[in-house]
């Protein structure tokens, strides 16, 4: 992942954040307005962020295995922190888990577990995109990617238990930061460590994703959030006002907005794939099997509805000529042309596919064997004028034209039967068009079959 400058990032996550910032300075007049308690409000956030930072840590701790860069690693990491201090926090906030805190945890600890929380996060994700787990780090081997991936997700929980630990060991012995409902002393006292933290995290993960392009990029995002859900937290005031609901709510889009860009990459390359599994990636057109799928589905609709259906396969002449004297990127050139020329000549209805080096298909829905001539007659023409290479070069194709009778029993008969006749276009001469129906036998017995 390369480093050609700032103009080259993708500006979604940069933008993204600059919203989140907006919105937070229009809500931040607002934020002490007091609204009361909400019971299920408070659970329900939790509980969704939750499930937030385990689909995230297992779907960076995936790519951490398949890639081995280490910066998936930390990230998977910086959710696993965020996932045992929630929980901490969770267990400690009043009403939450239960109205008084089970185990060793009190009341006066919610305030810490949720500043260990929403500083830790972010330093974390700061961490994975600092220099020093750049695109030049050394990437970790694949035989000790897993026993790495175990041992930082041990000394993550470790190190968000042992902190749970320390301040319920010492619970007796911290200073109270909330009093009642007004959070004065907690900003006051963490807002001096955690607000630095989150900006220095801030810079390092803007200037990491310069060039980068993967959904990991969206980390700025999530730190964004974090440091917004502090500020309108800390302007508040008072907990249960506007500012206080506003801050649960930026916390869950910071659990969350990684996972979403991750969902959507996944989704575009899914579509990629079909893409490419039913597409020509030269020519556009559909391939192979989307053809042979296509024929099949016109087919069976031919035979349901007694409609008609005719092929028109052909094939460039000499094109190896074409590849030897001018180079192979000539004949690309002459492959995308002709899908072009062809697919402007045909119905929207009809479908073209390339199935072969230099091999095409024109599915014809609802036409007669003259309408299949005509159809290649045209084809043929505009491929004799086409000019790209020179004026001396002049591209011809064979063609077999075969309408669907009352005697082919599947598909497969029918392409047999457009397959011979582009096989005696071009033992007659080349640069023609031959209809199935004056295909002499003999000839039909020698010719290959188009899509085995």
């Amino acid at each position: 992942m390369g480093r050609p400058g700032f103009r080259a990032t993708q500006p979604a996550p940069l933008l993204a954040s600059v919203a989140v910032v907006a919105v937070t300075l229009a809500l931040l007049p607002f934020g002490g307005r007091y609204l009361g308690p909400g019971l299920s409000f408070l659970p329900m956030t939790l509980s969704a962020a939750a499930c937030f930072d385990i689909l995230t840590a297992w779907l960076l701790a995936g790519n951490f295995l398949d890639t081995g860069d280490r910066r998936y690693l930390v990230m998977a990491c910086a959710y696993l922190w965020s996932l045992v201090l929630m929980g901490a926090y969770a267990f400690a906030f009043p009403g939450v888990i239960s109205s008084h805190p089970p185990l060793a945890v009190t009341v006066s600890m919610a305030p810490y577990m949720f500043v260990c929380w929403h500083a830790g996060f972010p330093v974390l994700l700061g961490a994975a995109w600092g220099p020093w787990l750049g695109p030049n780090a050394i990437e970790t081997v694949h035989p000790k990617r897993r026993r790495l991936l175990v041992g930082a997700a041990g000394a993550t929980i470790g190190a968000g238990l042992a902190t749970i630990a320390t301040f319920a060991a010492n619970a007796h012995r911290l200073p109270v930061l909330i009093h009642g409902l007004d959070p004065t002393q907690l900003t006051r006292v963490t807002g001096p460590v955690g607000l630095p933290l989150i900006l220095i995290s801030l810079f390092f993960c803007v200037r990491g994703i310069r060039g980068a392009r993967g959904p990991e990029r969206w980390a700025v995002v999530a730190i964004v959030g974090c440091l917004c859900d502090l500020l309108i937290s800390y302007n508040s005031h008072l907990r249960y006002s506007f500012g206080w609901y506003a801050g649960r709510t930026l916390g869950m889009l910071s659990a969350g907005v990684v996972l979403a860009a991750m969902l959507a990459s996944f989704r575009r390359l899914k579509a990629t794939a079909e893409f490419n599994a039913a597409y020509d990636h030269l020519t556009g057109l559909p391939n192979r099997r989307s053809a042979q799928d296509s024929l099949n589905a016109m087919f069976a609709r031919g035979r349901r509805m007694h409609t008609a259906l005719a092929l028109v396969a052909f094939d460039l002449d000499f094109f190896k000529r074409i590849n030897d004297e001018y180079g192979h990127a000539a004949g690309d050139a002459v492959l995308r042309a002709v899908g072009l020329a062809v697919r402007t000549a045909i119905r929207p209805s009809d479908m073209v596919a390339r199935i072969g080096g230099e091999e095409f298909l024109v599915l014809l829905p609802d036409a007669s064997d003259d309408d299949a001539r005509v159809v290649a007659e045209r084809l043929r023409t505009a491929l004799r004028t086409l000019d790209f290479i020179g004026p001396d070069v002049v591209v011809t194709a064979s063609f077999g034209v075969a309408r669907m009778q009352d005697s082919d029993l599947d598909a497969e008969q029918l392409l047999q039967r457009a397959d011979r006749a582009l096989y005696a276009a071009k033992t007659t001469g080349r640069d023609g068009v031959v209809v199935a129906p004056a295909i002499a036998p003999l000839i039909a017995q020698a010719s290959p079959t188009l899509l085995s």
